[in-house]
């Protein structure tokens, strides 16, 4: 566990928080015995009022860590700002956070942004970072952060995997507040959307956990994300073998059982790709084999059993690196 003060400069960041520095936490992994040479990065954020270590243990269940040490890279768990956005919020879990992305009012960089930045910095003084391979995760609010990374700091990472994420888009009503630099269009893309997620609706419209959002559908966001990098035709679909049967809440999907399905979109002649994933009959949570505890079910969902995101996260990363 690391922590520290991040000191902040953006005018309207100082204004919405009422201080111009903020403590901050984050986790690291590091193999005991890492490659002689510059080892990747992948950040993992957590959902919105969780914690690095809610995303590491209950969400991704270390996966991470266990492919870290197969094939040498480094896994920093991120952890939201510290700081109530509104009266009546709290956290889920202890020294959870709380990560707005581009919902956060911000004049220049955002700060969650620069708190990757900052923590980049700091490794590098410790470990040795290859910068040209630095990549972002992360589910729900997480997911949303990583959309946010591959807008605001394209210089910093070379390909996103948002799992059900906050669907933040390049133009339009779901850039909110952020400012996109040049490059963003060309940050590769593996997202997944849920097609029973009660959080963030699958389709345009208001979700049951929050009716009056108007989120944009998680294929209109795809599709947004496939016109920004200039990508067409049609994909190439593979569906994973539905290979753990009951993994769907049926009394609100209908469904007894969740299935993935893969898009592959043809690449763009510097190898910039967008994977989607469609999750049918799933809730809102990181699919893997550990099934959700079934007390968290009836707000949740299930979550899908046949595959784990952290490895088709991990192998979509392993195809990208900065030029």
């Amino acid at each position: 566990m690391v922590t520290f003060t991040q000191a902040l400069s953006d005018p309207a960041t100082i204004r919405a928080l009422g201080a111009d520095k903020v403590s901050r936490r984050y986790l690291v992994y590091a193999p005991a015995t890492l490659p002689p040479r510059p080892a990747p990065v992948v950040f993992v954020f957590p959902g919105y009022t969780s914690s690095a270590e809610g995303i590491a243990f209950y969400g991704t269940q270390t996966r991470f860590e266990t492919l870290a040490d197969r094939d040498g890279f480094i896994v920093v768990y991120g952890n939201g700002l510290p700081n109530l956005p509104s009266a009546g919020e709290r956290v889920s879990m202890p020294k959870g956070g709380f990560l707005q992305g581009c919902l956060a009012n911000h004049a220049g960089e955002g700060i969650d942004v620069q708190y990757v930045r900052q923590i980049l910095a700091q490794l590098a003084t410790e470990l040795p970072v290859d910068r040209a391979r630095v990549y972002a995760t992360g589910l729900s609010a997480g997911g949303g952060m990583s959309f946010q990374l591959a807008l605001e700091a394209p210089d910093l990472v070379a390909a996103i995997a948002p799992c059900a994420g906050l669907p933040f888009q390049p133009r339009g009503l779901w850039l909110h507040s952020c400012h996109p630099q040049p490059g963003h269009q060309a940050i590769s893309i593996a997202m997944l959307g849920a097609t029973d997620d009660p959080f963030i609706s699958y389709g345009p419209g208001g979700s049951r956990e929050y009716p009056a959002a108007q989120y944009p559908g998680m294929e209109q966001t795809r599709d947004a994300w496939l016109a920004a990098m200039g990508l067409s035709g049609p994909p190439e679909i593979d569906r994973f073998p539905d290979v753990v049967q009951g993994d769907s809440y049926t009394p609100q999907t209908g469904r007894a059982t969740s299935t993935i399905e893969r898009q592959r979109y043809r690449p763009g002649p510097d190898g910039r790709e967008l994977w989607y994933y469609r999750a049918e009959g799933m809730g809102h949570w990181w699919p893997n084999p550990t099934q959700l505890w079934s007390p968290l079910w009836e707000k949740f969902g299930k979550t899908n059993q046949d595959v784990d995101f952290a490895d088709e996260a991990w192998a979509f990363f392993q195809r990208h690196a900065k030029r």
